[in-house]
């Protein structure tokens, strides 16, 4: 079943002769439940798709569509609702709140959207992200390791129908990065998600159902690109 699909995706930043093609027209079609790893050097556009997926940049030209719903005709409450319901984001900095503890961090979108708390999944999200006895911690005395669990968790805790992950393992090492890979694969097979994860480390994009590459604006296929 097609859960996201672009159609004639573009971005373009600056004009005239300062004129960047981030993302060159792009249709692309993303199935439900399927694992999808990103890559390609940076500068490549990879960031730039993620941002465009998730609603969080506009276009140039195209359209985005999840559960065959335009992102770009939603108001802005509109679309702040259905990116918290359905869409989770990683990012690379992590963006956690300094004055909010990791619990409450990770329940900071269903506080927001003044959901009821599963408190069995988040029992079982925190035991997989290994943050049991660190739920009354701030941000400050966790380790980066620990910050990027809680980033995972919080992505997680509202059951989205696609998360979308930039560099989500980056500053943890191998084993590490290894482990919240497979536990990324796992919450979403459990509950039938789409992972979109953009990441610079083959090992971890050769766990992907599908590989994308990004060069130079341009989308390819990954079988097209690697052996």
């Amino acid at each position: 079943m097609v859960l996201l699909e672009t159609r004639q995706l573009e971005k373009i930043y600056g004009t005239g002769s300062q004129e960047v093609r981030a993302l060159k027209p792009t249709s692309l079609t993303i199935e439900e439940g399927r694992f999808y790893a990103v890559i390609g050097r940076s500068g490549s556009g990879k960031s730039t798709l993620l941002h465009l997926l998730g609603g969080l940049d506009q276009p140039t030209g195209g359209d985005v569509l999840l559960e065959g719903k335009s992102i770009f005709k939603f108001s802005d409450r509109e679309a702040a609702i259905f990116r918290r319901r359905r869409i989770g984001f990683i990012f690379q900095s992590y963006n956690l709140l300094p004055e909010y503890t990791a619990l409450d961090n990770i329940r900071m979108p269903l506080y927001l959207d003044q959901r009821e708390i599963d408190e069995e999944y988040e029992g079982m999200l925190l035991k997989k992200l290994r943050l049991i006895g660190k739920e009354t911690k701030y941000p400050s005395q966790l380790s980066g390791g620990e910050v990027q669990r809680v980033a995972i968790a919080r992505a997680l805790i509202t059951k989205p129908a696609i998360v979308l992950a930039d560099e989500p393992t980056g500053n943890l090492d191998v084993k590490s990065a290894s482990e919240v890979i497979q536990i990324l694969k796992e919450t979403c097979r459990i509950f039938h998600q789409t992972l979109l994860l953009v990441t610079h480390d083959l090992q971890i994009a050769r766990m992907a159902d599908v590989v994308l590459t990004l060069e130079d604006g341009v989308l390819f296929k990954g079988e097209d690109i690697l052996s």
